[in-house]
């Protein structure tokens, strides 16, 4: 399985702080199943220059593969492969952007995008239809966090888009918000489980106990789901095997 949104890149972000910290996140998502990892540190492009963010990304990344390559062969085998992506915060006007194709997961068009926490208003979707328009599609992260806070209007807009949608795995985890995401899922609404992991404490990498609890929900339905995971946002191989 791949996890499509991780803060595991060390000092980018409030995701893991050193690289120490960030080869046990690694370790803990070989040992949950994830054989692909896909570094998506924050962009905020109201507090960043693209060129700074790219820069310091390359930066960390650097420093993370020679971490990886430093480790015994035994020890480099049980990590996941990585790629490269980026959690982008919505800013108005970002439909227009130039270097949109920078920031998408590595070698396809597809965008993470972070919707704001504020209510949707026109100029959101008509930045998202905007890079639809260009090409790119936007994959929306966590929508978890929006169903209780969106109006349902508004959320049914952006579900009959089609996009990919990505849900937490930790609000899985608990009684309080287990049945509307198990709801979410069946109505084919997000497609992609992800562990937005930023830490191994409060936020750790926690795919496997998720996918167990969905298998026991959904059976057939979940083996589709974690498919999805792997493929949806394959166009072409842009992971390593």
């Amino acid at each position: 399985m791949t996890d499509l949104h991780t803060h595991i890149l060390p000092g980018m972000d409030d995701g893991s702080k050193h690289v120490a910290m960030s080869l046990a996140m690694l370790r803990s998502e070989w040992q949950q199943g994830v054989t692909a990892v896909v570094l998506t540190p924050h962009f905020y492009r109201d507090m960043e220059r693209t060129d700074d963010f790219l820069r310091r990304r390359s930066e960390a990344y650097d420093a993370l593969r020679r971490a990886v390559d430093g480790c015994a062969p035994e020890d480099r085998r049980a990590l996941p492969a990585l790629s490269l992506g980026a959690e982008v915060a919505w800013v108005a006007g970002m439909g227009a952007w130039r270097r949109v194709q920078e920031l998408c997961y590595e070698g396809t068009h597809y965008l993470l995008l972070e919707p704001p926490f504020q209510a949707w208003n026109e100029q959101f979707f008509h930045d998202v239809y905007d890079l639809m328009n260009r090409g790119f599609t936007p994959v929306i992260a966590h929508i978890d966090r929006y169903l209780g806070t969106q109006k349902p209007e508004a959320l049914e807009r952006l579900f009959s888009l089609g996009l990919p949608t990505q849900i937490s795995a930790e609000p899985f985890l608990h009684w309080g918000s287990r049945g509307r995401m198990l709801r979410c899922l069946r109505s084919g609404r997000a497609q992609l489980l992800i562990s937005d992991c930023h830490n191994m404490e409060t936020r750790p990498p926690n795919l496997g106990a998720a996918m167990e609890l969905i298998r026991k929900k959904l059976g057939a339905q979940a083996e589709s789901l974690f498919d999805e995971t792997d493929e949806l946002l394959r166009p072409e191989v842009w992971l390593d095997a």
